[in-house]
């Protein structure tokens, strides 16, 4: 069998958990799990903690300790977390009515427990993320398996140069590893959300208006939505060659 190498892809922002177990799903269904080692989604799986609708704090969701989140909700009332194994249980709570919900662990990006009672909530989500947009796939890369991931929800393609999906070196993926071990560096607060309508500056489109569809705070680039010839067209710009609309 082929060495199997590194390859990006290129998927719909926001979901790049979604198409990561699609594509395992579809490649259990065709027989193909062997042909793919690893998918790697550079980010990390965060337990978000919130208490009547403000956020008080992080975990990441795997680790070696055990870890204890305390969060006081309604009326002073605590709700008390454990952070396990890569799972989330409710420790400890002074709710007396309306009990937490679920009332097993939650494991998994997007699920989460609530307090009702205390308005409290802890949430499983993907943040940190390096790359937003992108999943990187370890690989034997075949043609059918090309078609077979392309086929997948939500994905763009692959990154590719000459209409070949470019390789990318394992000491790459190893470095973003690390980086994602060490801590992302937080960014200052943005000014724009995706969805926001602006209007474009500068460059060749100045003058149009769009919505913005991406962003990537790292490097100060935001894909926006323009209406060219009755298309909707992404367009790549940086922060500053755009202005919001109010």
């Amino acid at each position: 069998m082929a060495d199997k190498k590194w390859y990006s892809l290129h998927v719909q922002s926001g979901f790049e958990h979604r198409v990561k177990a699609n594509i395992l799903k579809a490649l259990r269904e065709a027989g193909k799990e062997d042909k793919v080692e690893e998918i790697f989604i550079p980010a990390v799986e965060k337990v978000v903690f919130k208490a009547m609708g403000k956020e008080k704090g992080e975990l990441p969701l795997h680790g070696e300790e055990p870890r204890i989140f305390e969060v006081e909700g309604e009326e002073g009332k605590k709700v008390v977390f454990r952070v396990e194994n890569g799972k989330v249980f409710v420790e400890s709570c002074e709710c007396e009515k309306k009990k937490c919900v679920p009332d097993k662990p939650i494991e998994k990006i997007g699920q989460k427990i609530r307090c009702p009672e205390n308005k409290v909530e802890a949430k499983i989500e993907l943040r940190d993320r390096l790359y937003p947009g992108y999943i990187f796939i370890k690989a034997d890369l075949d043609k059918d398996l090309q078609s077979l991931i392309r086929r997948v929800p939500r994905v763009l393609g692959f990154v590719s140069a000459g209409g070949k999906p470019v390789v990318v070196s394992e000491s790459e993926i190893v470095a973003m590893k690390e980086r994602l071990k060490r801590g992302v560096p937080k960014v200052r607060k943005l000014k724009f959300d995706i969805g926001d309508k602006v209007k474009i500056n500068e460059g060749p489109f100045i003058g149009f208006e769009g919505t913005i569809s991406e962003i990537d705070p790292e490097h100060e680039k935001l894909i926006v939505l323009v209406n060219i010839f009755d298309r909707q067209t992404p367009v790549e710009l940086e922060f500053d060659q755009v202005e919001k609309i109010s």
